[in-house]
């Protein structure tokens, strides 16, 4: 006889208790302390056990978390969970409205605000453990789409689907709300704790019944602004996704999914091959015509803080041209499958919309319907931009400036392919 899968859910607010030592992530012009609330951030839960063995899945109103934060966060959970790190999958709305988690390098960080932030997320995780029930998702891709969005890049490429799933227990009672979509939450620019245009689906959500937003491949997608102020902003857009996905939760329609099996939990840590960089001497060329433009202004002027960004990361890169060292970077790989059900995959970058349509191609060529397949950006720690080789010869930000800010070296047009080619390797090992 085949296990059931037993599902629990929470939702936690992880809003800074206190705002005086908190700077926004996601612009560079913040540096000093945030001003305000606009509305709280949230952290929601989604516990899997299966013969004994716990797994959680969170969506997150932040930004997203470096490397170390990411270890600090998952280590907290674990502390009063017991699940270890490869069994926690975190995935972040990106909002750019959030506590500084270093997605831009060498701002002012509150480490002990993501150790309270990790603790919020670990004391959820016990109240969906205590929650476990069985049941069944329906899933699907609804009729409206987000249309209140664009290709930043002025591309073709764009995802305007919702998806969802509604998790119903033994009862016939709703339990919690899934979804995925694709665009930057980048919609509120002021000092103002937010989660952006996610804040209308947080108004739906609560600790009983969470309504969950799992990013997807967005990092090209901004939203359309439509209205004056803020709110009206926020509204215009949120509405897109809370009223089908709200809609849908009480329909009754979709594609039902029992769960049933072991949960196939994949994790490594992959090495990601990145642009090499090993002209030492243009390198130095740049450094210098970098010092001395930083060097060639007085602290008042503002270009003063963009410079020093290229510098360093000049700097940066010179260091590790000079040493032979390494260009590429070590990130977390994630998929959780429940046989062909329905599965997650989880990308530790900024995940570009081509990308993402071709691990969610690698997912249906294997047999699993679109409607299932949650491709999810933003996820564990967040290593950049993923630009795809179509998108080099177009050059800009998400291919080459965007590093600049991570502290990181550029992609090369070996780094999307090493990606989509693990999932493609998970998928292929049945």
């Amino acid at each position: 006889m085949m296990s059931t899968i037993r599902f629990g859910f929470a939702d936690e607010i992880i809003t800074p208790p206190d705002l005086s030592t908190i700077v926004l992530d996601g612009y560079g012009h913040r540096l000093t302390p945030a001003t305000g609330i606009h509305d709280d951030l949230h952290a929601k839960v989604m516990a899997m056990e299966s013969e004994g063995t716990l797994s959680l899945i969170y969506a997150v109103d932040l930004i997203g978390l470096n490397p170390p934060l990411y270890r600090l966060v998952t280590d907290q959970i674990t502390a009063l969970t017991g699940v270890p790190r490869e069994r926690i999958s975190l995935v972040f709305v990106h909002t750019h409205a959030a506590p500084q988690a270093g997605i831009l390098a060498e701002m002012p960080i509150n480490v002990d605000y993501f150790a309270y932030a990790g603790e919020q997320m670990g004391r959820a995780a016990l109240r969906a453990i205590g929650r476990l029930t069985e049941g069944s998702f329906r899933f699907a891709i609804l009729e409206s789409e987000l249309t209140a969005s664009l290709n930043r890049r002025g591309r073709p490429f764009i995802d305007r689907r919702i998806k969802a799933a509604a998790f119903t227990d033994g009862n016939g009672n709703l339990r919690a709300v899934l979804s995925n979509a694709a665009c930057h939450a980048v919609l509120n620019t002021d000092f103002t704790v937010s989660a952006d245009w996610l804040a209308e689906l947080n108004r739906l959500s609560t600790d009983e019944v969470p309504y969950f937003f799992f990013q997807g491949r967005g990092a090209d997608i901004n939203p359309v602004v439509i209205g004056e102020t803020l709110d009206e902003q926020i509204a215009a857009v949120g509405r897109q996704l809370s009223i089908p996905v709200e809609a849908f939760a009480r329909s009754g329609e979709g594609i039902t999914r029992r769960a049933e099996g072991v949960p196939d939990i994949r994790y490594e840590l992959l090495k990601v091959p990145m642009m090499r960089m090993d002209d030492t001497a243009e390198l130095k060329r740049q450094k210098k015509e970098w010092e001395d433009r930083y060097l060639s202004l007085p602290f008042s002027d503002w270009n003063k803080h963009y410079y020093l960004r290229e510098l360093q990361w000049t700097r940066k890169m010179l260091e590790i041209a000079e040493s032979g060292g390494d260009f590429s970077l070590t990130v977390p790989m994630q998929m959780i499958k429940i046989g062909k059900e329905f599965a997650f995959a989880f990308v530790p970058f900024e995940l570009l919309t081509l990308p993402g349509d071709k691990i969610e191609a690698l997912f249906v060529k294997a047999g699993f319907d679109p409607a299932t397949v949650f491709v999810c950006g933003y996820s564990n720690s967040v290593n950049g931009y993923l630009a795809p080789p179509e998108e080099f010869e177009v050059g800009g930000y998400e291919v080459a400036g965007a590093a600049h800010w991570y502290l990181i070296p550029q992609t090369s047009p070996e780094s999307e392919p090493a990606v989509v080619n693990w999932f493609a390797k998970q998928l292929d090992a049945e």
